[in-house]
């Protein structure tokens, strides 16, 4: 067999490979051998049947088949041999296997890039630290209450505050728009739940009758092609209900499984639930901010391959969040367009690949410790902390998955070791109204 490696571009790899014909023969002779033992023609009994016969039927079938099984062998063999691995499934270039003839294909692929760690002694790196205080947990109250408002009908024009049902029609340039138009859509006025100018529009505007309102979408909207135009809607009001805020009270708390304790115990709860999830997202957000120092000290090419597979799953991911449903194998997804998942596909492989080779060159294990501590600070959450406890540990994919957790928290501690660390003070609405939240 005959190998030789082609570096065409980048990390893509060319292996050609010449199987001789007489191995190929040989092959084909043995396989026609034994399917003569069994083979059914009309006329022959089972394992009378004469060769050239056996050869004249099935020997193309035949050849065909050596010649896939001959790809997986002699591939693999082409592939240990000169040390190549893979990042994608080869592309398979046969020619066509003739009688007599040498087999030759060429097999297209991207090998993984070669990554020697760069430490980040030089970069600065901000770690955030915040604080829940007491008023935080005050407009937290506030905010359940509002939750929790009870809605009357009203006979009167709307204000701020109130809850209207609305339909409406968006047109730009006196062209409807795909997405602005809905019926019966409830929105509470001051909510600032659609783009600015709209809900004060209709601040004091009679029900009943149709009107246009002009608005103008943000230079930053999600959809491009709506991105500071500006648009009419026209708009008709069927109903105005005005909200009633619950008192802080016992009847309060209970509406959050609080028995005993009343207000006083329910805003312990909501402290604690905040400063959990505080620590988590100022957690994610510092290992963030050491992985992209990390990764911008070690660039490299990254797998097309390994990408492109990352942005079906996050294709896929979007699907199932925006449509609620269930992930099924056999499913056909449609394919929203590659540019909305490229640059965080391209960080997550980035990210990955980088995150194995420093844990690698570094024999970082999972702290068993700081896993069983983890465990519990997850635990804490729930009502019952034990059972959920018991649910990590007596699943091994369950229990993974903490110690992936684990380890990026003692990755990104060990890559910072050396880094320039600048503390940062933020506060809860700074951490948690970020839209930056996880990048990864």
């Amino acid at each position: 067999m005959q190998v030789s490696v082609e570096t065409s571009q980048g990390l893509e790899r060319k292996v050609h490979v010449s199987v001789p014909s007489n191995k190929i023969e040989e092959e084909v002779n043995s396989r026609l051998l034994t399917l003569s033992r069994k083979a059914k023609v009309a006329g022959f009994r089972p394992g009378k049947v004469p060769m050239n016969i056996i050869r004249k039927r099935f020997s193309n079938g035949v050849r065909e088949e050596v010649a896939r099984d001959l790809v997986q062998s002699s591939l693999y063999e082409a592939l240990t041999d000169h040390n190549l691995t893979p990042a994608g499934a080869p592309s398979i270039e046969p020619k066509q296997l003739a009688a007599g003839e040498d087999f030759t294909y060429t097999a297209i692929f991207e090998i993984f890039p070669e990554i020697n760690i760069k430490e980040i002694e030089q970069a600065e790196i901000e770690k955030v630290t915040a604080n829940v205080s007491d008023a935080d947990v005050d407009t937290m109250i506030s905010k359940l209450q509002e939750q929790h408002k009870t809605w009357q009908k009203v006979e009167r024009r709307p204000q701020s505050g109130d809850k209207v049902i609305l339909d409406y029609k968006g047109f730009i340039d006196n062209e409807a728009f795909a997405g602005g138009e809905n019926q019966q859509q409830e929105l509470v006025l001051g909510s600032d739940s659609f783009i600015p100018g709209f809900e004060e529009a209709l601040i004091d505007k009679p029900l009943h009758e149709s009107f246009d309102i002009q608005v103008t979408f943000p230079s930053d909207y999600n959809q491009a092609e709506l991105a500071g135009k500006q648009a009419t809607f026209t708009i008709t009001l069927h109903e105005v209900q005005a909200g009633e805020t619950p008192e802080l009270n016992d009847d309060f708390a209970q509406k959050f499984n609080i028995k005993d304790g009343g207000i006083t115990a329910l805003k312990k709860d909501i402290k604690d639930n905040m400063v959990r999830e505080l620590a988590r997202r100022v957690s994610a957000m510092n290992r963030d901010n050491v992985f992209d120092a990390l990764m911008q000290a070690n660039p490299f090419d990254l797998p097309k391959a390994l990408v492109d597979k990352e942005i079906e799953h996050l294709n896929h991911e979007m699907y199932h969040r925006i449509f609620g449903t269930e992930h099924k194998d056999d499913e056909q997804i449609p394919e929203l367009p590659r540019e909305l998942f490229i640059k965080q596909a391209e960080r997550r492989v980035h990210l990955g690949l980088l995150f194995a080779e420093y844990v690698k060159a570094h024999e970082i294990k999972p702290d068993e410790a700081r896993v069983n501590q983890t465990i519990e600070t997850l635990a804490q959450a729930y009502e019952n902390p034990e059972e959920l406890k018991q649910w990590y540990q007596g699943n091994k994919e369950r229990l993974a998955d903490v110690e992936s957790l684990v380890m990026e928290e003692m990755v990104a501690e060990k890559a910072a070791e050396s880094a320039n660390v600048v503390l940062v003070e933020k506060t809860y609405d700074d951490i948690m109204n970020s839209r930056n939240e996880d990048n990864a």
